[in-house]
């Protein structure tokens, strides 16, 4: 069993639960039928997985709809903002831990 460095259990995939949504809907609309969304992409998207920090998206919210995440900078980077204080706030992070984490802040 593989666990963060938080001690928090992660599944087969390497996915810690997530703390920006327990629901199997989409955060935004709330459709069913989603896909896991990382919200640290690119050099960040393992440890996006391993703390919890992605969101169930439908596939109109994630990269189909005309505001969906991977098309939209403005909708990205207000989920970029919002996990980052849900992740400050579950980890008792102060922002510069955030920045030391995740290369830089979104706030």
């Amino acid at each position: 069993m593989a666990l963060n460095e938080y001690g928090v259990k992660l599944d087969s995939n390497g996915y810690a639960p997530s703390i920006l949504n327990q629901q199997p809907i989409c955060l935004i609309c709330g459709r069913y039928h989603t896909a896991r969304h990382e919200v640290f992409y690119g050099p960040y998207r393992d440890k996006s997985k391993r703390l919890g920090l992605w969101a169930n998206l439908c596939p109109w919210c994630h990269q189909n709809g005309p505001n969906a995440i991977h098309r939209n900078h403005d909708e990205d980077l207000r989920l970029k903002k919002w996990a980052q204080r849900k992740a400050m706030e579950h980890y008792g992070w102060p922002e510069e831990k955030f920045r030391q984490e995740f290369g830089r802040s979104y706030l």
